[in-house]
């Protein structure tokens, strides 16, 4: 690359930064742990409750979005499928039937893999959605690869609270994802790069969206409307990414998450020499809270001037 070009961007970059850094809207902190390390961490954590009914509920509003860390500081359950770190709600207390859309950031090849658990009044369990039903979704915009599903619950006595958590079996499993490379292509509309995708490790600890809102007509006490096909028992099989026909580009506007891999992405554009894109995300990512992004461009750039 001509050092006159490299110059030039370098000083859009700092002039950038500069003007940037008064509208930085920081958000919570969403490291990721390792997951042998945030394994080995539940082992040792002790149960915080000994009972389903004295776990720490909070208070669910219908039309809420919520972004939930289960990390090593979130509280942990040995509940009867295994151990695990959790968040645990009441639900609203309304009969309307309400819609559920729960998402698991897959990010450093890894991910958490949710159970949802539905309980009475009495703090029984009536019912689960597995993390097998829990379908890939591919990087959309700056939404990045994740698992999700939705299904819809209609507060009662038989559904008066929820705990999400994951288990023993979901952790053996993987998840094989879209990799940053195939991405950028689908979305300058090239040819998909050879080679195999990345595969995410089911880990102890993640970072969960849930949303929620109301439904007029319900399905039932709990009706899966994603996650439909035919699953096995096991999650241990890995799961394939398929490539979604949706197109998007990456300025344009859409829901963000804090944890999509900024980085990853950039440098994905850089091997494909697409600066202009590279200048763009790194942008986007001071503006998320991924302050820093832009001096670690600069250096990246730096180092390819001749």
């Amino acid at each position: 690359m001509p050092q006159r070009h490299i110059a030039i961007l370098l000083s859009g970059l700092a002039l950038t930064s500069l003007a940037g850094c008064a509208s930085l809207v920081p958000h919570g902190d969403t490291a990721v742990t390792p997951a042998k390390q945030s394994q080995r961490a539940l082992a040792q954590a002790t149960d915080c409750c000994d009972t389903l009914a004295a776990l720490p509920y909070q208070s669910l509003a219908v039309g809420e979005s919520q972004s939930l860390t289960l990390d090593t500081q979130a509280p942990m359950h040995r509940f009867e499928d295994g151990a695990s770190y959790f968040q645990a709600f009441e639900l609203p207390r309304t009969r309307e039937p309400l819609t559920f859309k729960l998402t698991s950031t897959i990010a450093k090849d890894q991910v958490f893999a949710p159970t949802v658990l539905i309980l009475d009044e009495d703090f029984q369990p009536t019912q689960r959605v597995t993390s097998d039903k829990f379908d890939y979704l591919s990087p959309n915009g700056f939404a990045g690869a994740r698992l999700g599903a939705t299904f819809d619950i209609t507060p009662g006595p038989n559904a008066a609270y929820m705990v999400i958590y994951s288990n023993e079996t979901a952790r053996q499993g993987t998840t094989q994802y879209e990799s940053a490379e195939k991405v950028y292509a689908r979305v300058r509309g090239l040819a998909l790069p050879p080679g195999p995708d990345p595969i995410a490790e089911h880990s102890a600890t993640g970072n969960v969206t849930l949303e929620s809102e109301s439904r007029e007509t319900g399905g039932g006490l709990l009706t899966p409307i994603l996650g439909t096909r035919s699953h096995a028992d096991s999650v241990t099989e890995t799961r394939s990414a398929t490539a979604r026909d949706e197109q998007a580009s990456p300025s344009s506007a859409g829901a963000s998450t804090p944890d999509f891999d900024y980085r990853r992405m950039i440098n994905a554009a850089l091997k494909a020499d697409d600066i202009e894109l590279a200048m763009q995300l790194a942008e986007r990512a001071e503006r998320e809270g991924h302050s820093g992004t832009r001096a670690w461009l600069a250096e990246r750039l730096r180092s390819v001037s001749p």
